[in-house]
């Protein structure tokens, strides 16, 4: 059986505060028991790195890792910088199979988050 996993991929900060909120929505999406491994890598300025959550998953025997882009648009991280490190990853890793989802984007439920947190000015 083909072991698959779950790599969010976050922008990454300097802010601590920023990297455990990071930290906090991975082990939310964890704790939903869709999928048994759930990771989570910063693109840059934060650890652990891209690379070093897929090479602790591949010497863990994942050969295919289904990378979540926690972002909200669809700019030059996900339409080109994500792309090119898991590239440069396949590289070293060539029976590595990598699926990219998509980014947030427009999501309804936000549109509920984006009233609560209003609300909460009242």
């Amino acid at each position: 059986m083909k072991k698959v996993a779950v790599l969010i991929v976050g922008h990454g900060s300097k802010s601590a505060a920023a990297v455990k909120d990071f930290e906090g929505i991975v082990e939310c999406v964890r704790a939903k028991g869709e999928y048994e491994t759930v990771l989570g890598a910063h693109m840059e300025l934060a650890s652990p790195s891209i690379q070093e959550s897929v090479d602790a998953l591949y010497a863990e025997q994942y050969r295919e890792i289904i990378v979540v882009p926690y972002f909200l648009y669809e700019g030059n991280h996900i339409r080109f910088d994500i792309p090119e490190i898991l590239q440069e990853i396949q590289k070293k890793y060539p029976d590595l199979i990598f699926k990219f989802a998509r980014h947030i984007g427009v999501e309804p439920s936000m549109a509920d988050i984006l009233i609560r947190r209003a609300k909460e000015m009242e």
